[in-house]
């Protein structure tokens, strides 16, 4: 190839890298609570080629792909081989026998988006029943479609293989892989915290991730398990002024406090109930008492309550009150 050739195929590529991102950011961003997805984010560079070994990181692409709004969960940009592609990750946590469609959905949508070849990895941090690439359609003719796509559980990796290359990137994935000890972990947190000893926010962001996925995962029996909490009591102050931990605890209180809110609301509407019936029909108000508690959506007690308050006699607000009675 000549140096005008290359240099044209240079400007090509560059056109092709901005054009790709130009659409992403056309579409909608999602905050996502801390989760592996960010892990993966903040340090793809890394982490891609251990995935998808060859795999240049060339950008993050945050894209919502169908309407009701479907994310996958983590989508680059990378070089491959010499070529550019969409690299998607998908984790998944649980058993879904339909994930491979999801994953040919996501590919699909993906490649119409962007026109690069897409590489679909299904990654399961714990173990459970996997779906098997690759996904084959066929009817009485033969072969509709053929979809590969590459399936990664972590819990099958050595952890001990990573700590040898001092891959440090993935050391919070670490408890979801094989061969996780207290003596490997007390090795790897003295390794990040000497990584990480300006900057303890990163570091308290590894040791969270880490920490959840230890009590999550199965890989670790019991007694080691309390060994390695044992050992990880040091850094428990990372843990409290972790900044992903301390995101997670502001959203559980405040769901506590709205399920409290509603749960508040639902029984002052159930006591209003039974209070009116008491008062406009004293007979019925033990079948009022039995149809409160059946209710739990304030918005239908609510409607109720108009009823009865504008029920002409006993007879309707009998009825009213029977309706799917128990």
């Amino acid at each position: 190839m000549t140096k005008a050739h290359k240099k044209k195929a240079k400007f090509v590529y560059k056109d092709q890298v901005e054009e790709i991102h130009a659409k992403a950011e056309t579409e909608p961003t999602q905050q996502y609570d801390a989760s592996l997805k960010d892990l993966i984010e903040q340090q793809a560079a890394d982490i891609l080629p251990l995935f998808l070994p060859g795999a240049v990181y060339e950008g993050t692409l945050n894209v919502e792909m169908i309407r009701p709004a479907v994310r996958a969960d983590k989508v680059f940009l990378i070089k491959y081989k010499g070529d550019l592609h969409i690299l998607h990750l998908e984790f998944e946590t649980g058993a879904d026998n339909k994930m491979d469609a999801r994953m040919l959905a996501y590919n699909s949508i993906l490649f119409h988006q962007y026109s690069v070849p897409v590489i679909s990895i299904l990654i399961y941090p714990f173990k459970t029943t996997m779906v098997t690439a690759p996904l084959i359609i066929k009817n009485k003719d033969g072969v509709l479609t053929h979809f590969n796509f590459q399936v990664l559980p972590l819990f099958t990796l050595k952890a001990e293989q990573y700590v040898r290359a001092h891959a440090t990137c993935i050391y919070p994935l670490l408890p979801t892989m094989q061969g996780v000890n207290h003596q490997l972990i007390q090795q790897v947190m003295e390794e990040l915290a000497e990584l990480y000893r300006e900057d303890e926010v990163t570091l308290a962001k590894q040791y969270a991730w880490m920490k959840l996925l230890l009590e999550r995962t199965t890989m670790v029996p019991l007694d080691e398990k309390l060994k390695i909490m044992e050992a990880l009591n040091m850094f428990d102050k990372l843990w409290n002024e972790s900044p992903m931990v301390q995101k997670m605890k502001e959203e559980s209180e405040a769901r506590g406090e709205a399920r409290g809110k509603a749960e508040g609301e639902l029984a002052g509407l159930q006591r209003t109930l039974v209070n009116i019936v008491k008062i406009r029909f004293p007979s019925l108000v033990d079948l009022a008492q039995r149809k409160a508690a059946q209710m739990n959506n304030t918005g239908a007690i609510d409607l109720l309550i108009e009823q009865i308050v504008a029920a002409n006699d006993e007879s309707i607000a009998r009825w009213l009150l029977s309706l799917n009675a128990a």
